[in-house]
């Protein structure tokens, strides 16, 4: 019986869910600036829900970006200190492509549905992705994740007609937008399967993506080195 935990911190929303076998148990809080003091004592109520303790874990799951600086450090960090603590493998996503699993399942996207998240990386740019949703349930990236201007984020909603328009809107005022941030229970259900497929990875090999230049490479050198 496989046991996964999956963490998701990188936009203004927190969350964390487990899998124990097929039973699920999760926790989402929309609390900007909290999800240290979040995180911890979400880890520690759904192991207890579930009876089991961090050694029982197998793997583990969380977001690599894009999104918020800050809260793309403390995913990671976590996560960091449990892989390395505990010798557990990790698979990491796309927040963007947590965001399309998340909208398929609130919005009760059918198969064939495109989906385009968005998220505000403020002074006027946006991280913005575009994902298929297939016949056999995984999502396709229409382009690779990007950093671009308000205008070019209008002109790839133009281009590309979304089915769903999702994420954080900011200055945007694209028609049809629907607020949303990743949830770790949509992250759990898509790592699930790479960890199936053995896609895992340790977690020294993995690195956060920012989409954004000389600063944020400065910020995921220190990342690394803790």
């Amino acid at each position: 019986m496989t046991s996964m935990l999956a963490i998701e911190t990188s936009t203004p929303a927190c969350s964390v869910a487990l899998s124990v076998g097929d039973a699920v148990i999760s926790r989402y809080c929309e609390e900007p600036r909290s999800h240290t003091r979040l995180v911890m004592s979400m880890i520690d109520e759904v192991l207890g829900e579930a009876g089991i303790k961090p050694n029982q874990l197998d793997a583990l799951a969380v977001t690599l970006g894009p999104g918020s600086f800050t809260g793309l450090r403390i995913g990671f960090a976590t996560v960091q200190g449990l892989a390395f603590g505990l010798d557990l493998p990790v698979v990491a996503l796309s927040t963007l492509k947590v965001m399309a699993q998340t909208a398929a399942r609130k919005q009760g996207l059918e198969k064939g549905a495109i989906i385009m998240p968005i998220l505000d990386a403020r002074m006027s740019e946006f991280n913005c992705g575009c994902y298929r949703l297939e016949s056999s349930g995984e999502f396709s990236a229409l382009f690779q994740d990007q950093l671009v201007s308000a205008e070019q984020a209008l002109e790839l909603i133009r281009q590309y007609q979304p089915s769903a328009l999702v994420g954080e809107d900011g200055q945007l005022g694209a028609e049809g937008f629907i607020d949303l941030y990743p949830d770790a229970a949509d992250l759990l259900k898509l790592a699930e399967l790479r960890f199936s497929q053995g896609l895992a990875q340790p977690i020294d090999s993995i690195e956060l993506v920012y989409l954004r230049g000389t600063d944020a490479w400065q910020k995921r050198k220190r990342i690394r080195a803790i």
